[in-house]
């Protein structure tokens, strides 16, 4: 008897189903969102819920169509993608929903080339999640504040200008960010867009020739700003760009009254560290670990 109703009851389960995520869903992983306890969000330059339907986000969904969990494992660049989206309702654990999605979500990366997932996960719970799948440290991001201090002297470097950014300027400053920064931290030609569009203050320093060698681009926030990108082409490094850059962004800030001014480094930048400290920025208490998934050899 006891087999017989295992028997009936086993035969009544129907899983969930794994599939893409469509427009359609939008309201319910909203709801998912927003009213569930496991849910890590990080946004980078656009929400979420803007990439429904793109390739690596992939949702469950129960029989009576229902959302169980989400997860958006998204293409930044050609070799790196972000989880940027990953929330499961509380009747589901999240390690279990975790491996529910995950071969479903990376399959399209797979086969585009992508060499590595990366993650920021905010809560334990998550990092214990990413941990215990594969998922590596390589290192932290700090943030880091400047609130209203006095700006330290700064002289202009001889034949160079600082002029505002220009939306013709972003393949060239595009091509700086791949040049300064490792294929694992850079940025995607359209974030870049994204990046100039919602800005408060963007410049770049160019040459006598109109080559541009550095730029900086930095978006409002409540209390005042955010440099939310700095490079410097390594070729033109040790000029005083970077500080000029700091400099300048600093100084508009603190003639529109801001508060504070804030930043993302990595931990382990030991020249942007010393620059910024250098320019007044002190260290929060805000660290946040990246973890790797490798994807391909």
């Amino acid at each position: 008897m006891t087999s017989m109703v295992a028997s009936e009851m086993t035969e009544k389960v129907i899983s969930p189903r794994i599939r893409m995520s469509e427009q359609s869903d939008r309201r319910r992983l909203a709801a998912l969102i927003h009213l569930e306890p496991y849910v890590h969000q990080h946004p980078g330059w656009y929400a979420p819920l803007e990439k429904i339907g793109e390739p690596g986000f992939v949702v469950s969904q129960a029989p009576d169509g229902a959302l169980n969990a989400a997860l958006a494992v998204l293409q930044e660049t050609p070799r790196v993608a972000w989880v940027r989206l990953f929330a499961t309702v509380a009747a589901l654990p999240p390690a279990e929903a975790w491996e529910t999605l995950w071969s479903a979500a990376i399959a399209p990366l797979r086969e585009r080339g992508v060499r590595w997932v990366a993650v920021m996960p905010f809560a334990d719970w998550f990092r214990r999640v990413v941990q215990e799948h594969g998922f590596h440290w390589v290192g932290d991001v700090e943030v880091m504040a400047w609130r209203n201090g006095p700006l330290p002297p700064h002289t202009p470097a001889r034949g160079l200008r600082l002029r505002a950014m220009m939306p013709q300027d972003l393949p060239v400053v595009a091509a700086i960010d791949v040049a300064a920064f490792g294929e694992f931290w850079q940025m995607s030609d359209d974030a870049f867009q994204t990046a100039l569009a919602h800005s408060v203050w963007a410049t770049v320093v160019e040459d006598e020739t109109g080559r541009i060698l550095g730029f900086q681009i930095s978006t409002p926030t409540p209390l005042g700003g955010h440099l939310a990108r700095l490079a410097v082409h390594p070729e033109a490094q040790r000029r005083g760009i970077g500080r000029w850059l700091v400099h300048d962004t600093l100084s508009f800030f603190k003639s529109n009254k801001a508060e504070q001014v804030t930043l993302n480094t990595q931990g382990q930048n030991a020249k942007a560290l010393i620059l910024y400290r250098r320019m007044g920025f002190r260290s929060t208490e805000e660290v946040y670990p990246v973890y790797r998934f490798v994807l391909s050899p």
